[in-house]
């Protein structure tokens, strides 16, 4: 792998989170239809649907993230997630990219900034992961 295959920038990681939501929005459908069937078409509770979007969200990157590297919406932007290691990305990392991004995504993604200042190119959510995209 060469040096500067790892860079990619906030451009592309959000165009990919974009097209990433579009598919979210209908597991989310799914998720939360299903959710609603077993209980009767009773929600009893306002944090249901909140809960269901988020461990639903969780899923979803978890699995693709550790099964193949990559989103469907960061194939087509053509990066995948990698270890700094150099060893398979773990569930563990993934995890904590996943809240490290929901804290970018609150922050209206000021930490994607710090690409521009690290000296390896790297965000707020690389470097507390151990975790980063590369070109493909």
């Amino acid at each position: 792998m060469s040096e500067n295959s790892h860079k990619v920038f906030p451009l592309k990681r959000i165009a990919a989170a974009i097209y990433d939501l579009l598919l979210l929005l209908g597991v989310w459908f799914a998720s939360g239809s299903i959710a609603v069937w077993i209980n009767g078409g009773i929600i009893e509770s306002k944090w249901i649907g909140p809960l269901i979007v988020f461990l639903s969200t969780w899923i979803f990157y978890g699995y693709f993230w550790t099964h193949g590297g990559k989103t469907l919406g960061m194939a087509v932007w053509k990066f995948e997630i990698y270890s700094l290691d150099k060893k398979p990305v773990t569930f563990y990392q993934i995890s904590i990219r996943y809240f490290c991004n929901l804290l970018t995504f609150f922050l209206f993604g000021l930490p994607l900034v710090l690409i521009y200042f690290t000296k390896n190119n790297l965000s707020l959510s690389d470097i507390i992961s151990k975790t980063t995209y590369q070109k493909i």
